[in-house]
């Protein structure tokens, strides 16, 4: 989604509503979001960013690329495909 430039970065959060359960099982991951009640099969290194944004929202890009050791661009992708998903959204 393009959305317009703006002063600050966003910060993200789980989308409202959002009560996710997720389940490891080596490099991918089960998500279950249960207003949905939709389950997406995600990479496990995602992970460490849902559950952030789980337990204490919101959290800058930065912190989030830091959580899943990957590059902000990757990041940033990865964080666009799940509000995509509607699992995630700025804030």
């Amino acid at each position: 989604m393009t959305r317009p430039p703006s002063s600050s970065p966003p910060r993200w959060t789980l989308t409202h509503g959002a009560d996710l359960s997720i389940h490891v099982w080596g490099d991918d991951c089960l998500v279950h979001h249960a207003l949905s009640n939709d389950t997406h099969r995600l990479a496990a290194w995602l992970v460490p960013a849902l559950r952030r944004l789980g337990q204490q929202p919101p959290a800058t890009l930065e912190e989030l690329t830091t959580l899943m050791e990957a590059d902000e661009d990757s990041a940033r992708d990865a964080l666009e495909q799940l509000e995509r998903l509607l699992l995630v959204e700025p804030c």
